[in-house]
C-alpha cells in the first residue's frame, strides 16, 4: 500500500527533481491554478445545477477544481436555494466571498432577471492558505517514541520498526479540516491498523504498544 500526496493544478513536475524544486513547481502551480470567481450554471432544460471554478486566466481551474454538482432542481442561478448549496461548496473548499463580492449574472448574459449563470469572486481562506503551507512545506517532526525506529520512505511516509521486530507504514497527508495520520501493517502494509486520525498521538499509540495490534 502506498500514498502519494498531489500536487495541486494541472501541471506536475518531473519527479526526476530534487523534492524541494517539486514542491516549489507544484506550489507555483496551485497559485497559478487558484480560483478567484465561483460560476454556477442552472441548465434551462435539466433544471440542475452545477459549481465551476475560474482561475485569474479566466480557465476553468483544472483537476483539482473540477465542477461541483448541486443537488436539487432550479428555477435559474440566483435563487437563493441554489446559491447557498454554492456558498456550503465554498466554504468546505476553504473559500469566501471576496470583500463587497455578490452573485450577479456574468456580462453577457442575456437573460438577467433569469439567467443560466451567476458568479462571484473569491478569495481563499486563512485556514486554506495554511493547508498550501503544509503540503508545499516541511513535513511534520516526528516526536521520539522509546524503542520505535522511524526511516523515511518519501515524503509523508516512514516505516517504524517496533522492539519486536514488526514494521509499520505510518503516513501523514494534510487536509483542510485536519492533517490524517494512518497507520498500516501486514505483510504488504495494506492492513489498516490505526484508522485515519487527525491526532499523531493516536496514531503513535499502535507503536508504543505494539501489543495492541494485529500480528
Amino acid at each position: 500500500m502506498t500514498t502519494t500526496n498531489h500536487g495541486s493544478g494541472h501541471d506536475q513536475p518531473s519527479p526526476s527533481l530534487p523534492e524541494d524544486r517539486r514542491l516549489e513547481l507544484s506550489r507555483t502551480s496551485e497559485e497559478r491554478h487558484r480560483p478567484v470567481t465561483a460560476r454556477v450554471y442552472v441548465s434551462p432544460i435539466t433544471s440542475r445545477a452545477a459549481l465551476r471554478w475560474v482561475n485569474a486566466e479566466g480557465h476553468d481551474s483544472p483537476t483539482l477544481w473540477e465542477s461541483v454538482r448541486l443537488d436539487g432542481t432550479h428555477a435559474h442561478a440566483l435563487r437563493d436555494e441554489v446559491l447557498n448549496l454554492a456558498g456550503a461548496v465554498l466554504a468546505k473548499r476553504g473559500f469566501n466571498y471576496a470583500r463587497g463580492a455578490y452573485w450577479q449574472p456574468p456580462s453577457g448574459e442575456p437573460d438577467a432577471a433569469r439567467p443560466a449563470t451567476s458568479e462571484v469572486a473569491v478569495v481563499p481562506t486563512r485556514a486554506y492558505l495554511d493547508l498550501q503551507d503544509r503540503r508545499f512545506g516541511p513535513v511534520p517532526e516526528l516526536p521520539e517514541v522509546p524503542g520505535v525506529t522511524f526511516k523515511t520512505t518519501q515524503r509523508g511516509q516512514w516505516w517504524a520498526t517496533v522492539p519486536d521486530g514488526r514494521t509499520f507504514l505510518l503516513t501523514w497527508t494534510p487536509h483542510l479540516d485536519g492533517d490524517r495520520w494512518i497507520v498500516w501493517g501486514g505483510d504488504q502494509h495494506s492492513d489498516l491498523i490505526r484508522p485515519a486520525t487527525t491526532s499523531i498521538d493516536k496514531a503513535l499509540f499502535v507503536l508504543r504498544h505494539p501489543s495492541h495490534a494485529r500480528p
